[in-house]
């Protein structure tokens, strides 16, 4: 049995405002699936037909689904040079790329000429998916566009990938085919005068001033020891945590003290337009809960690459948090 290959080199793709995108349309498609869904409920008064209602529910929350699945594959997007091949991370696939068969390795743009103008899917700063090119169809991983992407071929298939610091990338990739006594195989590597020449300005370190964790414990503790080094999202996440625990326990003492039916909403005019039941109240808290178990966990993602994102979700959810405490206070005194 071939021993398993062990990673010599983990990086993460270079950063972008793809995630920053993709959390405010999955917060867009979130949001509207809490509204339809509190209309459906009758928690709120909507001007909107059930089945169109269902409609929007419907799409919204497949829309919250698909988004939450890209933006999974956002976060996690890597790549990993290991003592036999070049793997590519994203969600739950991994890509191989023989180091044996590697036959190019440097920029794209060279290369794929006329396609690097046209739309790659999803959005700006995230593409991932296929690109057609002159000597055939590339798979596509990458959070830059193709100007700044890297390209690995076999000579039968091809892969377009954006890592944080491609030089060191490229090197780490040399190294392992010269341990492996590839050296004398037909290949093509850029370097740092080729990146140049391609049109690559920024500055680029030398192994020395390579940061990425070796391997998946470090990468993983790499994100925690990031994230709580972050006052300002610790703070966020501790009042949010405060104030939904808050939420549950006013909720429990006060719901003893309360009608068996009560007022849950009053149109413009002032005058109520929905009875419902103390046990409708705890609706306020259960989607509460779920904002802030689904924004901590993006949060989480987005913080090593995006700061201002995950605090951006960390001060929605205090927002919406606030809100609630709003409306349970207006309903039960």
């Amino acid at each position: 049995m071939r021993a398993p290959s062990s990673i010599r080199y983990r990086a993460r793709a270079a950063p972008s405002a793809g995630g920053l995108i993709g959390l405010g349309l999955f917060g867009v498609f979130a949001a509207t699936a809490v509204l339809a869904l509190l209309g459906l409920l009758e928690v709120t008064r909507s001007t909107l037909s059930l089945p169109i209602l269902w409609v929007v529910f419907l799409v919204s929350g497949v829309g919250t689904v698909s988004m939450g699945y890209l933006l999974v594959g956002y976060f996690s997007l890597g790549y990993d040079v290991t003592d036999r091949s070049i793997r590519i991370r994203w969600g739950g696939r991994i890509d191989e790329v023989p180091l044996d068969r590697l036959t190019y390795a440097g920029p794209a743009a060279p290369l794929l000429g006329g396609a690097m103008q046209r739309w790659q899917p999803f959005w700006p700063g995230y593409y991932v998916g296929w690109l057609r090119s002159p000597f055939g169809r590339v798979r596509v991983a990458a959070t830059q566009p193709t100007s700044r992407q890297l390209l690995l071929s076999t000579g039968t298939e091809h892969w377009a990938i954006s890592p944080a610091q491609p030089v060191i990338f490229l090197e780490q990739v040399a190294a392992a085919r010269r341990q492996r006594e590839l050296g004398t195989a037909p290949v093509t590597i850029a370097g740092r005068e080729q990146l140049a020449e391609a049109g690559w300005t920024a500055a680029f370190p030398t192994v020395g001033d390579a940061r990425e964790p070796r391997t998946t414990q470090d990468f993983a503790s790499a994100l925690r020891s990031v994230f709580l080094r972050d006052p300002v999202a610790l703070g966020l996440a501790a009042l949010s945590l405060g104030l939904l625990a808050g939420l549950v326990v006013f909720l429990v003492l006060r719901s003893v003290h309360l009608p068996e039916t009560l007022v849950l909403h009053w149109n413009a005019a002032g005058l109520p337009d929905r009875i419902g039941t103390r046990r409708d109240l705890w609706l306020l808290p259960i989607v509460a809960a779920i904002v802030t178990i689904a924004n901590f966990a993006l949060a989480f993602l987005a913080e090593p690459l995006e700061r201002f994102a995950a605090r951006l979700l960390l001060a929605g959810t205090v927002v919406v948090l606030a809100l609630t405490w709003i409306a349970l206070l207006m309903i039960t005194l």
